[in-house]
């Protein structure tokens, strides 16, 4: 395998000020070069990711990183308030997977956090003295040895370019899966005479979905915009969230994070799923619409997919109103169930060569 050669990466979308945003890959993580860097993975809008080999073990990690504004690398004055955003962000993700991990399998393993001086300041040349350190967060590698896996994104391209739809059945176990993660992630702890609030992942979309198998398994990623119930969420994917006013960018709900954020943001996951493609932003509008008239052509949208009444109305439940969606995952559970019920049914039928009414 070649060496790696550390080099600037570009992050695709500049900071909330219009500000370019690029990281220093360098060729190793860690205090003692434990990870050696072997290629970039992957761009979000919170930062990069790399495989990397460990070389206590032989075996292969992820890092991620943060990116770095133009603004933050010019200015030193800016650097520690950058950093601190970081890892205040870095905190809320660990302790959201330590608690997804805890309840459920569905959520990749942390080995660790490392701390290094800042490739990213010593590479442009303008930092404090000492260079201050910043934080990269190891976790295990999920995929085939030297690729990353497919997400669930690559797998709805590959399926749109086919024209192989997901059956029902191929469906309810991508929404089942899903739901055990986010009910694992929004439950209270109890201890003793303590106890903590749920997490919000925030971010639900099928870029942070991994997909193994077959049989196909999906694991849910990316917790770094995570925020515990109640706390304003800073982080998500419009495109996916609820939306904010008509002619707005925001999306809305972002106040107090909810339990119903997320179950939004699972139901625009799911649909982009069965239509294999995203709905426009009207038909989200029109699902999201509070009086029933104006709901009418998304709904009918949702039907013309032809899936089971069941599926179907859950998929519209889930991207309704606040105040018409359901209040929590278990409830979405339970009309996956029924779903679920009525293809069961609906195959017997057949192989009893009968006729579902």
């Amino acid at each position: 395998m070649n060496e790696f050669v550390p080099y600037w990466e570009h992050a695709d979308t500049a900071d909330e000020k219009g500000s370019p945003r690029r990281a220093w890959i360098p060729a190793d993580f860690g205090a003692d070069g434990r990870f050696v860097t072997r290629r970039l993975l992957a761009k979000a809008g919170q930062g990069y990711i790399v495989l990397a080999e460990d070389r206590w073990s032989g075996g292969e990690v992820v890092i991620k990183g943060m990116w770095w504004s133009e603004t933050a690398l010019d200015d030193p004055r800016l650097v520690q308030n950058a950093l601190s955003v970081q890892q205040n962000q870095r905190r809320q993700g660990l302790r959201a997977v330590r608690q997804a991990t805890q309840l459920t399998q569905q959520c990749p393993v942390v080995i660790s956090v490392e701390s290094q001086p800042s490739p990213s300041l010593i590479a442009a040349g303008r930092h404090p003295d000492p260079v201050p350190p910043e934080s990269f967060l190891v976790q295990q590698f999920i995929g085939q040895q030297g690729g990353a896996s497919r997400t669930l994104e690559d797998e709805i391209e590959a399926r749109a370019k086919e024209q192989r739809r997901f059956t029902e059945d191929e469906l309810l176990d991508l929404a089942e899966q899903l739901c055990n993660t986010l009910a694992a992630l929004h439950a209270e702890r109890h201890n003793g005479k303590t106890s903590s609030k749920g997490w919000i992942h925030a971010d639900v979309k099928p870029e942070n979905i991994l997909v193994l198998g077959p049989p196909a398994r999906y694991v849910l990623i990316d917790y770094d915009a995570a925020v515990q119930v109640g706390d304003y969420i800073s982080t998500t994917t419009p495109a996916y969230a609820p939306p904010g006013p008509e002619g707005s960018d925001e999306s809305a709900e972002r106040g107090e994070a909810n339990v119903r954020f997320d179950i939004y943001m699972l139901g625009a996951t799911l649909a982009h799923a069965a239509a294999l493609k995203r709905l426009d932003p009207q038909q989200y509008r029109q699902l999201y619409a509070e009086d029933f008239e104006a709901s009418a052509p998304g709904r009918k949208y949702l039907t013309s997919l032809n899936y089971g009444p069941v599926l179907t109305n859950a998929l519209a439940t889930c991207l309704s109103a606040r105040k018409f969606r359901l209040a929590t995952v278990d409830r979405v559970r339970i009309d996956l169930a029924r779903a679920r019920s009525a293809t069961v049914l609906q195959s017997a039928l057949r192989t009893l060569g009968g006729s579902p009414r």
